[in-house]
């Protein structure tokens, strides 16, 4: 969050910072539902630092994957709510608040192929992507631990949507930004106007993920995880 900004604006960076996380963990694109902000908001007003929430969700998140590696198996159901999260970063709240310091998360060996996910993810790259051959080699060309090469992915996705999306043809464009602008009336009023722009964008790049089968470019996307598994 910027620190000069005001405190509207740290609320929707707090908010923002908290949804993008969780999409990307998630491994698919679903934005925060309104009960979701609420614990947000909630979270918020209780002066949780942005830092704690965010670890506790990695953590969540990391530990899910590690029991799927140790069984052989992925995770039949994707995490669809942030609440699935909520007792560890209250939890991690509480331990804050008796210590006095945000306490370091203490984490177990992670149990992620880094390049077996990178693998899954190249593979699953569409034959119909433009320069999909490019992609799957930058794909493969990350190393280093794994929340270096996760932070790469996030800005990856990034790039590829919108390429994707500037490759498809008018009409298709149209109806991706249609798709988006309707999601966007669903959510008339529960949406702050500053946030329209950046929240179309989202809903721009999670349209392009499902017309064209694009996979999610995040260590913890399904394809990732269940091929890692396998």
């Amino acid at each position: 969050m910027k620190p000069g900004a005001d405190p509207e604006r740290r609320d929707r960076d707090y908010f923002e910072a908290i949804e993008e996380e969780f999409i990307r963990l998630r491994g698919a694109p679903l934005l925060l539902s309104p009960a979701d902000w609420r614990l947000a908001q909630q979270w918020r007003q209780e002066g949780i630092p942005l830092t704690l929430v965010l670890e506790s969700v990695r953590e969540v998140f990391a530990r899910r994957a590690e029991r799927a590696a140790a069984l052989a198996t992925a995770p039949k159901r994707r995490v669809s709510s942030l609440r699935y999260c909520r007792a560890a970063v209250e939890k991690a709240w509480l331990t804050y608040r008796e210590l006095g310091a945000v306490p370091r998360v203490r984490r177990r060996p992670a149990a992620i192929d880094v390049p077996a996910r990178l693998g899954a993810l190249a593979s699953a790259l569409p034959a119909t992507l433009e320069d999909v051959d490019a992609w799957r080699s930058r794909l493969l060309a990350l190393s280093g631990p794994a929340p270096e090469v996760e932070a790469r992915l996030a800005e990856l996705d990034v790039e590829l949507t919108r390429l994707a999306f500037e490759s498809l043809p008018p009409s298709e464009r149209e109806a991706v930004l249609a798709s988006a602008d309707e999601a966007l009336g669903r959510m008339a009023g529960r949406v702050d106007k500053e946030r329209l722009a950046d929240l179309r964008q989202r809903l721009v790049r999670r349209s392009v993920h499902e017309s064209l089968g694009l996979p999610l470019l995040s260590l913890f996307a399904e394809r990732a995880t269940s091929a890692a598994g396998d």
